[in-house]
């Protein structure tokens, strides 16, 4: 990638403050030290939220778990196998104190294994093993009653998650993004997240990725069939190593200062305060949301965050931190240019990016696709702008951004807008906005 150098300075001071409760630390870092005087300006806020690495346990968290299979017709073959393969090691790793249920669904939905705790794992399996391809995509159905299984053992002192996998269109029942992402939020307000597995290139992404974020649960692409196990693997080892859940931030700005809203996330403010529930982090887990704000020039305190958490570590005791953003004041351009954190820009920058992609699917979608190409070729440019200021770990993210946004515009640009690429266009937008990592 060629560098485009620019005249930003890097801060050699970040004007950092962290907070810091037992599991969870919490840290405020303007994207600059110094803001011009007496001039209204946008400041973003970076508020990073990471996890302690995981400390030695006794014990771990409980699981309600409650796995939600497609078995429809277009699920017959290695796509099937691999899943019942998956769901068979995900029992085997599971503790006696867990509970466990299995819905499936075709023209509708079915308990399998009703919710029950992991007593006779090899019960469980010969049920997995049955498991025959027929029928359409009851998906709705499903979801739901896989979290009725869960609301059987519903507690706060178990992480209570669905897990659905689907390879197909939802064509039976509710069907829209809009009402399962409804779902989700519904499902979130009772304590009950949904992580959600799409197979192939046939199924709806913007429906599955809507129900997981509307639970701040975990979405995967899955291109390769080969890699159902490890999915599953991958997610009973994240609810295995949880440090800390139900994660409240509450981010409220004074008097004097507007804010804008969270880049690449829905939340809105009223009344100056907006709430942002993350359901949880595993041990040494990072995640950071990018607070937009107008300011005056004229008061240091930009916004106040309070963070409360249930600590795993602490048997599932609140825990609480809080602190508040500051900006300092200059009279000299060259001063605030000078003070520009790299770090946070460059963070910044890709989350842009993240939105960037998602404004360009929406206009491809609607058939616009020189705009659209247009859309991802700026957001490069912005990228290799601030390439020169970025820390050696983060010009290695912008690197690989470039090159997807290159691949991108070039295929949208040449009539290449399939759903392959469109799966992956939306993944790397999900997992960038949301802090995860695949």
């Amino acid at each position: 990638m060629k560098k485009i150098l620019c005249s930003i300075g890097l801060a050699t001071t970040f004007a950092a403050n962290l907070f810091a409760g037992e599991t969870l630390q919490l840290k405020l870092v303007p994207e600059r030290d110094l803001v011009l005087k007496n001039q209204p300006q946008e400041v973003v806020i970076k508020i990073d939220l990471s996890a302690m690495a995981e400390k030695k346990k006794s014990h771990r968290t409980p699981l309600n778990l409650a796995v939600v299979l497609d078995k429809s017709g277009s699920m017959t073959g290695a796509k099937l196998e691999k899943t019942k393969q998956a769901a068979m090691q995900l029992v085997d790793r599971l503790a006696s104190d867990d509970i466990f249920s299995l819905v499936i669904f075709s023209d509708s939905a079915h308990v399998l294994v009703p919710a029950q705790r992991v007593k006779d794992k090899e019960a469980l399996k010969e049920k997995i093993q049955s498991i025959e391809a027929d029928g359409s995509t009851a998906l709705y159905s499903g979801v739901k009653m896989g979290a009725d299984q869960i609301k059987e053992y519903f507690s706060d002192k178990r992480i209570n998650r669905v897990i659905l996998l689907s390879d197909g269109l939802a064509n039976v029942g509710p069907s829209s993004p809009r009402e399962l992402r409804r779902l989700g939020s519904d499902l979130s307000e009772r304590g009950i997240s949904v992580t959600t597995i799409g197979v192939g290139d046939d199924y709806n992404e913007d429906l599955m990725a809507g129900l997981a974020e509307a639970s701040d649960a975990n979405y995967y692409y899955v291109q390769d069939t080969e890699k159902i196990p490890q999915i599953f693997a991958k997610e009973l080892g994240e609810m295995l190593t949880v440090a800390a859940r139900d994660v409240r931030v509450e981010v409220i700005c004074p008097d004097g200062v507007k804010p804008l809203g969270f880049i690449g996330r829905a939340e809105k403010f009223e009344n100056q305060k907006a709430v942002v529930n993350l359901s949880q982090f595993t041990g040494g887990q990072d995640r950071y949301l990018m607070l937009r704000c107008l300011v005056n020039g004229d008061q240091s305190d930009v916004a106040k965050v309070n963070l409360n958490y249930k600590d795993e570590s602490a048997g599932g005791l609140v825990q609480a931190a809080s602190g508040t953003a500051k900006i300092n004041f200059t009279e000299s351009p060259v001063a605030a240019d000078k003070s520009i954190n790299g770090t946070v820009v460059a963070e910044k920058e890709l989350m842009l990016t993240a939105v960037a992609k998602d404004e360009a699917m929406a206009q491809a979608d609607a058939g616009n696709y020189k705009l659209a190409a247009q859309t991802l070729s700026t957001q490069n440019a912005e990228l290799q702008k601030i390439y020169a200021v970025a820390p050696a770990s983060v010009q290695v993210q912008i690197r690989m951004e470039t090159n997807n946004l290159d691949g991108f515009s070039d295929a949208i640009g040449g009539g290449q807008y399939d759903s392959p690429t469109r799966k992956v266009m939306q993944s790397q937008s999900y997992n960038t906005r949301n802090s995860k990592t695949q």
